[in-house]
């Protein structure tokens, strides 16, 4: 049997880090390394590890002198955080009670994506190591050709080498953490969509998946199976709703019901009205078996003698199934979404079972407002010619009065499963478009602590810079550049945000393919609006603030348009798309602004709610 791979470079005491010859530290390093790439180290990063190892020795040899049980703490390099694309802080020390996360650079100018670089592996080791939680990490970096300096900025300490030993010496004595243990704990990143339903299609148990079974998404998941079986065994007809909060595994619960039902008598299949999201999930689940568009199928089995082979039918933001006025504009067809759905349930032969997935504040197409209400509506219409069983969370009962409706608990998922900065992220975005500036101010200190940085900057290439910076070497990070599709001055700073531009980005390359390929998101070249990025995520996007939506002062203050479509309300949906725009970041997001006039009161506004301006370099001298 082939032994597992070691996931660092190397470990153990500083006592036997000071009595191990550097050359031996160096070859470790170097064979993790070749066995993480397949390739061998370059020049300059053997020459950065052994600057740093000579930095290690230096310090602890000092601080042994003063404090003769640093001995016992423990030392591991290169450490690869599981199931994160290589990423790997440069050095973690276990100290008592208390981690060090140091990350050394040799630039002779301190960058600000270096300092947040830093910030995040100690803010992903707190959130996602079960043997760090409870523990306090301190984000360390240390520029190595700096000498005499030391300070705070924000949540990471920076420090000259020569300050290293007399910080460490300041923390109070303790039982030191055990290295094997906490080697031995488990690392469980919450994945991004795309990589939880990859998971899931290849029979993966999710990372995070302890965490989706404490906050119900495995509840939810059972209670769909037993209202499956109840309509299978009494033929039937069910509709269920799952609803929750942002974030809290909606879509998740869809995706793992269908996988879990496909491979049995009954079929069942995932449909979701966001094109983009279907292109996406397609590509990377290299299938069209499970994930079709809402729409098509609508017109496939709604409008004809067609008849789906699936008896349990998925589909995602039932809130915000079109209307019949929107059908009878765009399809020429005078029913609404819910009340094909429901003639498609009808005609399925024996039963059929409909979930609804239900989120909130999330409509950012005309047609999409009518909202559950449209569900009652279609039960209490001609296409309804059965029984229909409704099971709902407590809080939507009432919207079906008169129907036998189930209530379980168990579909409501309130809590998310996001991180906490993701959590604060939405507060401070709601806070943000109510134009109540001074409790967003408040919530972005939450985000900060976090580790999140909200940056503005009115320089689009300082952003790209950031982005570019802030992720080198981290392939499996996405970042890109999203905008309003209702903006007019973007392209003047080469954001081509316009119909013609956008309609020709491929949704599957731009999401899944890696820096440097052909319409990847990393590569900055290619947008994607509200349109193209509703339900999928990036590590960090580039958010284009349009000159659709500026504070004028006292409110929000929307650009007139036309169009031909009637909207019952275009400020609401103005006001979605941009809470769409600036809630599709995991790990930061940067505002860019531009620098236009009439754009300074926006600015003003997004740094009075608590958005600090982007400085991408910090000049050495400055830290003292």
């Amino acid at each position: 049997m082939l032994e597992n791979r070691r996931t660092h470079g190397w470990s153990g005491s500083v006592r036997s880090f000071l009595n191990q010859p550097t050359s031996s530290v160096e070859s470790s390093l170097e064979e993790h390394l070749i066995g993480l790439l397949g390739m061998n180290p370059s020049r300059s990063q053997v020459e950065a590890w052994l600057e740093e190892i000579d930095v290690l020795k230096d310090s602890f040899r000092a601080l042994a002198i003063a404090r003769s049980s640093c001995l016992e703490w423990s030392i591991i390099l290169e450490f690869e955080l599981p199931l994160e694309g290589g990423r790997r802080p440069d050095v973690i020390v276990l100290g008592p009670g208390k981690i060090f996360v140091l990350e050394f650079k040799q630039d002779p100018i301190l960058q600000r994506s270096s300092l947040d670089q830093v910030a995040a592996y100690a803010r992903d080791l707190a959130e996602y190591h079960s043997k760090t939680h409870g523990i306090e990490v301190l984000p360390i970096l240390i520029p190595t050709k700096t000498h005499d300096k030391a300070e705070i900025r924000d949540v990471v300490l920076v420090l000259s080498p020569d300050k290293l030993a007399a910080t460490l010496d300041g923390q109070p004595e303790g039982t030191s953490i055990d290295l094997e243990d906490w080697l031995a704990g488990d690392y469980a990143p919450l994945p991004t969509l795309i990589a939880a339903a990859k998971m899931i299609f290849s029979n993966e148990r999710l990372p995070a998946i302890k965490r989706a079974e404490s906050y119900g998404v495995g509840g939810a998941v059972m209670r769909l199976k037993e209202i499956a079986q109840w309509a299978e065994d009494n033929s039937g007809r069910a509709l269920a709703f799952v609803s929750g909060v942002p974030g809290a595994g909606k879509t998740l619960v869809g995706l793992q019901f269908v996988y879990d039902k496909s491979d049995q008598s009954s079929q069942a299949i995932f449909l979701s009205g966001n094109g983009p999201l279907v292109e996406v999930l397609r590509d990377a689940l290299k299938s069209k078996a499970f994930v079709s568009d809402l729409h098509a199928f609508i017109k496939s089995y709604g409008t004809t003698s067609k008849v789906p082979r699936q008896n349990i039918v998925v589909f995602d933001e039932a809130q915000r199934a079109w209307d019949s006025n929107h059908m009878m504009l765009k399809k020429s067809i005078p029913y609404s979404e819910p009340e094909l759905l429901i003639s498609i349930g009808e005609k399925i032969p024996h039963w059929s079972t409909l979930v609804g997935l239900i989120g909130h504040g999330q409509e950012i197409h005309t047609g999409e407002e009518a909202g559950i209400n449209g569900w009652f509506d279609a039960l209490d219409s001609e296409h309804a010619k059965s029984e229909w069983r409704v099971y709902s969370p407590p809080r939507f009962a009432m919207a079906f009065p008169g129907k036998k409706v189930i209530e379980y608990p168990e579909l409501d998922l309130n809590h998310t499963l996001r991180s906490k900065q993701a959590e604060y992220l939405h507060q401070w975005v709601q806070h943000l478009l109510d134009g109540n500036f001074s409790a967003a101010s408040e919530q972005s200190q939450k985000i900060w602590i976090q580790n999140f940085p909200i940056f503005i900057t009115r320089d689009i290439e300082e952003a790209k810079l950031y982005v570019s910076s802030r992720f080198e070497g981290e392939n499996s990070k996405r970042y890109g550049i999203l905008a309003s599709s209702k903006d007019q001055v973007l392209p003047n700073y080469g954001i081509h945000n316009g119909f013609q531009d956008t309609k020709r980005v491929k949704n599957a390359r731009w999401y899944n393919q890696d820096l440097g390929s052909e319409g990847s998101c990393c590569n900055m070249q290619e947008v994607v609006t509200e349109f193209g990025c509703q339900g999928l995520e990036l590590d960090m996007a580039i958010v284009a603030w349009g000159n659709d939506f500026l504070w004028n002062g006292k409110e929000w203050d929307l650009r007139k348009m036309r169009t031909r479509i009637p909207q019952l309300d275009p400020h609401q949906l103005r006001l979605n798309s941009y809470r769409v725009l600036l809630t599709r970041s995991r790990e930061g997001m940067i505002i860019f602004v531009p620098p236009r006039p009439e754009f300074d009161q926006t600015e003003h506004a997004l740094l009075a709610a608590g958005a600090r301006i982007l400085n991408s370099y910090i000049a050495l001298a400055q830290i003292s």
